[in-house]
């Protein structure tokens, strides 16, 4: 059985580590280039049914994920470690934590809408053929080479319909704050905030600390599209720096 918690670098996991939540749909495998491209010790979860563990069951609900996550999870390590979620991984990991009962060095959510912000019935009708559209637009690309292999697109395509459909019937975490800065980020072209629907201000109230929001160029998940790596971890330095500036003592 493959872990939840899996090391995604060979950087001293004394050092500054950061911890990636998957999106709907994602493997950690993904992960892969974005992980090699950090000076940093990085780890990912990687959910049941998915990648690593596809010989698994899949999960039953987001808590279900979290579940997971925190029993895999070592709370000091965890607890000087930046948290890096991408879509649905932004509540599995705000549940992770809530189950935790300690805040990570700082959350940064991409792309996520806030969750008492969100629809939990807006993709409930939406077909494998309307996804697949939509899942083509993404940054994230779950299976390497799955465009020119139809058995790794329809891999790629339940795994997205089959998170969808935990989206789908979570009804948000329970409303508690958590102590840590809160960083959100979302494309400029993401579909949700030309509609009208996005809530990435909305993160301010999840948090007693700093809160940073972040327009940047690109549509949804854009940040993890091949050869920006580097930009990507100079944006996630930038935003460790004004929480920095703003409260010195998350230093």
């Amino acid at each position: 059985m493959t872990a939840t918690l899996v090391s995604l670098s060979t950087s001293d996991s004394r050092g500054r580590g950061y911890l990636l939540f998957p999106p709907a749909g994602g493997t950690l495998q993904a992960f892969e280039p974005l992980a090699g491209a950090a000076d940093a010790d990085v780890r990912g979860i990687e959910y049941a049914g998915h990648g690593g563990r596809l010989a698994e069951p899949p999960a039953s609900s987001v808590e279900e994920l979290a579940a997971h996550s925190a029993a895999a999870m070592p709370t000091a390590w965890f607890s000087r470690s930046v948290t890096i979620a991408f879509g649905m991984g932004a509540f599995v990991a705000l549940e992770t934590t809530q189950r935790l009962g300690v805040s990570p060095r700082a959350l940064i959510v991409v792309d996520a809408c806030a969750p008492q912000r969100r629809s939990p019935d807006k993709n409930a009708k939406a077909g494998a053929s309307a996804m697949g559209r939509v899942f083509g637009r993404t940054g994230l690309t779950p299976v390497a080479g799955y465009r020119a292999s139809p058995e790794s697109w329809e891999y790629a395509l339940d795994l997205l319909l089959g998170d969808l459909q935990l989206l789908n019937a979570y009804r948000g975490p329970a409303r508690a704050q958590l102590s840590c800065p809160i960083a959100a980020i979302r494309g400029a072209d993401d579909p949700a905030s030309a509609s009208g629907d996005d809530a990435t201000g909305g993160w301010r109230v999840w948090t007693s600390g700093p809160f940073v929001g972040r327009v940047v160029p690109g549509g949804y998940l854009g940040v993890l599209e091949s050869g920006r790596e580097a930009e990507f971890w100079a944006r996630i330095h930038r935003l460790e720096e004004a929480f920095v500036a703003a409260h010195p003592e998350v230093a």
